[in-house]
């Protein structure tokens, strides 16, 4: 009985012992695989997508761990990016910080399905582009074309069945050009659950956004609005549909609480919705929290009263034909607005609003009307009302604006910022009654428009701004024709602006997106560019960012300022003084046309840097991303020295003009893209012109110094240039120019050569060099040579040297390590005459003779010293190729045991999907380090039989 007991004991101790062993085996696989396969892993991945996205995958550190969240398996990528090519380039559609999924480890060890069953982001980055030709940056799957052959696709190892997702301090930017949208979303923080793979799914979600703003057709619907969204979701899917119907849900903006109830159906070519907006909980202090003038100013503190009617629904069938039904209504009544700490109060407020469609697919049924909008403060009123009817076809326009405002008494009712105040009068009253086709068809008389829009006597100041904005008279009038700006007379810091002008068109601008036309004229004394781009002050933070930074830096996403695609301005200027980068530009006058997002300049004329300026061509912001100028330019007499100081460009191209005084004068034409700041973008950059100067002096240029010191003239290393006259291009990052002649002191020169973007040089001169410009020392160098040539060869007939000796110089290098290589004694030897082919004859006489003396002994002895290297070298290469052999034997043995090894692990893999791809990277790692041994044997070998045929012919060389 006790032997039993024992052997009993003795055998849970072995189950123990084993199982512990063997678990302490499986987690010290558990814990190695990600070590070993990592790397093979992250590049499976990246090669994978790459194979089938138009786009480029790259990621940082990869991470593949079982123990923390055991028994689930995590997968986790660092800084994850996607980036575009071809015109999305450089735009990142998505950059994830840290990407993490968690998926059952028992699944793929021996499962067939594998569940992922959690998915998190953290601090994803979204930005979502559409061009106007309609291409988006998130097309990026490859057509089937252009893909990889694969095998017949086979059912899904894997299921979406997910307990929990999550973003976190999420952006999305989203920019559609088709339609003019605009949405972006700051710190989006969202969480969801359910199986998405399943055909019927309880889906829940909440969602928050410290900021978003959404914009469509130049209108802003939303602007930085603090967002929550709970919403419960019962989705629905079969062969003919999906549907989506909403449960428990709230929506947030800012404070406006609201629910929607209802449901969305997609079939294959329409959808069905019906929702209905459930804000019965509203207040008017929640509707104007919407508006950023009420929310970013006291709005804890601002009383309300009044009721409040916002409700609506959207309800039918939406596809390429049909709208949906629309009924939205606003309704305010007797509602005021009161802060606590101001005595006056926003009274009598009165908003009746609405939109109709009955749906279907004429949009020329719907309805806009505003009955009535009225308010009173301090003294003040404003009323307006609006009735819109047949938009698409022939719009029918009600409107009418009344307003009377003394801007003094905004103070009164409405919280200013620190520093901020208003005075002045604003005056309107506009009426307009008709149809857009009396506009079309010139009959104005049937379209009653009429009314001005005033503001005089206006000035505003704030903390916001480095000077006090004063607009001394404004007058706009309507009429059926045009707007016409009558006055414009305005002034900020020492700038002062005049302006009038007309707006054509405008209604059907507003109505059909038809093109806008305007002709201006802008007249101003003196305007300071300089304090105008400083306006606004820049914020500490900013400050600090630019003195740490060498140079300021532009973000590949951002764009830069558009001009209107649909706009067509004339502008005719005339300015008495500019002041812009610290220069004084005078007499400025010109034209510049917008149109089609390009801005043409013509004739635009101005004295600046002591010369004569004119220019003439368009910038462009055709592409959004990358704007474009293509200029001519026509400089006359202009100061080189302040070119250089108040343009960084030109002292890039051409590094002299940074060492030179005087006045030169151009003609050039100039191509380039720009950067979003507007800075040229230098690989782009094209040009080509001429450039000439009466004089020009040149001093402290490392180039020209080196090149005196090369000659041995140092006075040479300052110059004055007296009538230059040269041609120039620019292109792919070199200013090349064309040969050209110019006098260096007291030799002519003929120069040509580049200078590239990145400083560096390539410069080919011919000197003409007077005798008596050549060096002292370097004649008698040259008279040294004669000398002794002559007491070789006294019956050579040398010449003296010329008057003029024709020089040779190379420059090099870059313009602050310039290498100069110079022909000059060459030179001066063959200025001589004959001198070099006599020299050539002598040396062939001499060697001649030493020839004969030579070759017979030389004769006796070549082949007995051949047959004795012959022999070293035949013993030498009998020992490499018996050493090679032996490695080849042992490389053969390698490679049939690694592939020994993979087959069985290919065969012990079955066909679980996750064993066969750990048996391919088992298989790929065994037979990477037998091919390293291989080569390592190969290598070895090599290097002895190289040994020894080395040393056989160093002793076979010896021989002589």
């Amino acid at each position: 009985m006790n032997s039993i007991e024992k052997k009993k004991k003795s055998l849970v101790k072995r189950i123990l012992k084993w199982t512990g062993i063997g678990f302490a085996v499986l987690l010290a696989i558990l814990i190695a695989i990600p070590y070993f396969f990592k790397d093979d892993l992250k590049k499976m991945v990246i090669d994978e997508v790459n194979k089938t996205l138009n786009a480029k995958l790259s990621m940082g550190d990869f991470d593949l761990t079982f123990i923390s969240t055991f028994p689930s398996m995590t997968i986790e990528l660092n800084d994850t990016k996607l980036e575009g090519i071809n015109e999305f380039k450089g735009v990142e559609l998505a950059n994830i910080k840290e990407f993490s999924a968690e998926v059952g480890f028992w699944n793929v060890v021996g499962g067939d399905q594998i569940e992922i069953k959690a998915i998190h982001l953290v601090e994803p980055k979204f930005d979502v582009r559409i061009l106007k030709n309609g291409k988006a940056n998130y097309d990026i799957v490859k057509p089937d074309s252009v893909k990889p052959v694969e095998q017949a696709e086979e059912p899904s190892n894997f299921k979406l069945s997910l307990k929990e997702y999550s973003i976190t301090n999420g952006s999305v930017k989203y920019d559609d050009q088709t339609s003019d949208m605009l949405l972006a979303i700051q710190n989006l923080n969202h969480r969801g659950k359910g199986d998405l793979t399943a055909d019927i799914i309880d889906f829940e979600t909440t969602t928050s956004m410290d900021k978003m703003t959404f914009n469509m057709d130049g209108v802003s619907y939303l602007s930085e609005v603090k967002t929550n969204f709970i919403v419960n979701l019962l989705m629905e899917f079969s062969e003919n549909s999906s549907k989506f119907t909403l449960k428990e849900n709230e929506f947030k903006l800012n404070a406006l609480t609201f629910s929607l109830d209802g449901f969305y159906e997609m079939f294959e070519k329409s959808s069905n919705m019906d929702f209905k907006i459930n804000a019965a909980q509203a207040t008017c202090k929640d509707f104007l929290s919407l508006i950023p003038t009420f929310y970013q100013s006291g709005y804890e503190s601002m009383i309300t009263k009044g009721s409040l009617d916002f409700g609506g629904f959207l309800k039918g069938k939406m596809d390429d034909k049909n709208m949906p039904a629309w009924d939205f209504n606003l309704n305010v009544a007797n509602a005021s607005i009161k802060y606590p700490d101001l005595p006056g109060t926003i009274k009598n407020i009165v908003v009746k609003a609405a939109s109709t469609f009955k749906g279907g697919t004429n949009m020329d049924d719907m309805t806009v009307d505003v009955d009535k909008f009225h308010a009173d403060f301090a003294g003040n009123t404003l009323d307006a009302t609006l009735k819109m009817r047949n938009p698409m076809t022939d719009p029918l326009l009600v409107a009418k604006v009344l307003a009377k405002v003394d801007l003094a008494t905004l103070k009164q009712v409405i919280p200013m910022g620190d520093g901020e105040s208003y005075k002045g009068k604003l005056k309107a009253d506009v009426n307009l009654n008709g149809r857009l086709s009396a506009i079309d068809k010139g009959n104005y008389e049937a379209f009653k428009a009429s009314g001005t829009l005033e503001l005089w006597n206006m000035l505003y100041k704030s903390k916001e701004l480095n000077d006090q904005v004063e607009i001394a008279n404004l007058i706009f009038r309507f009429s059926p024709k045009n707007l016409s700006l009558e006055k414009l007379i305005a002034k900020t810091g020492r700038s002062d602006f005049q302006m009038n002008g007309t707006i054509d068109n405008y209604m059907g601008y507003v109505f059909r997106n038809e093109l806008l036309k305007g002709v201006f004229n802008f007249t101003s004394n003196t305007l300071d560019l300089d304090q105008l781009m400083n306006l606004v002050p820049s914020s500490p933070a900013t400050t600090n960012e630019v003195k740490k930074e060498e140079k300021p830096h532009t973000a590949v996403n951002s764009e830069p300022m558009l001009i209107p695609d649909n706009i067509d301005f004339n502008l005719s200027t005339a300015i008495s003084t500019v002041y812009y980068n610290k220069m004084a530009i005078k007499n400025v006058n010109g034209g510049v046309k917008i149109k089609d997002e390009v801005a043409t300049l013509s004739n635009l004329t101005m004295n600046t840097m002591g010369g004569l300026v004119g220019l003439s061509g368009d910038f462009s912001t055709v592409d959004h991303y990358k704007p474009a100028v293509n200029f001519a330019y026509n400089l006359k007499d202009i100061d080189v020295t302040e070119l250089a100081t108040n343009f960084v460009t030109i002292e890039k191209i051409v590094p002299i003009t940074k060492y030179a005084q005087g006045k030169i004068s151009s003609t050039f034409n100039m191509k380039s893209s720009l950067t979003a700041n507007l800075d040229p973008i230098y690989p782009s950059l094209n040009a080509n012109g001429d450039f000439s100067t009466k004089s020009l002096t040149v001093s402290g240029f490392k180039p020209l110094e080196e090149l005196a010191t090369a000659l041995k003239k140092e006075a040479y290393a300052k110059q004055t240039l007296k009538d230059v006259y040269l041609k120039f291009k620019l292109t792919d990052g070199k200013l090349s120019v064309a040969p050209f002649d110019v006098k260096l002191g007291k030799m002519n020169a003929n120069i040509a050569g580049y200078t590239s973007l990145d400083q560096s040089i390539n410069y080919d001169i011919k000197l003409l060099v007077p005798k008596e410009e050549i060096p002292a020392e370097m004649i008698k160098t040259a008279e040294k040579a004669l000398t002794k040539v002559n007491s070789m060869l006294p019956k050579l007939n040398i010449a003296a040297i010329p008057a003029i000796i024709p020089v040779k110089v190379n420059m090099i290098g870059s313009v602050t390590n310039p290498k100069i290589n110079t022909d000059f004694k060459e030179a001066l030897l063959a200025a001589t005459g004959n001198l070099k082919d006599n020299l050539a004859n002598a040396k062939q006489a001499i060697k001649d003779t030493a020839k004969a003396v030579i070759n017979q002994k030389i004769n006796e002895v070549r082949e007995d010293l051949n047959a004795k290297k012959a022999e070293i070298m035949a013993d030498a290469q009998r020992q490499a190729d018996k050493i090679k052999a032996e490695a080849k034997k042992q490389a053969d043995e390698l490679k049939a045991q690694a592939k020994k090894e993979v087959d069985n692990l290919v065969s012990n893999a079955g066909s679980n999907p996750f064993q066969k791809k750990a048996a391919e990277i088992a298989g790929n790692k065994i037979t990477k380090i037998a091919d390293d041994k291989i080569n390592k044997i190969n290598a070895e070998a090599d290097k002895k039989a190289d040994a020894i045929l080395q040393e056989a012919k160093e002793r076979a060389d010896k021989i002589k």
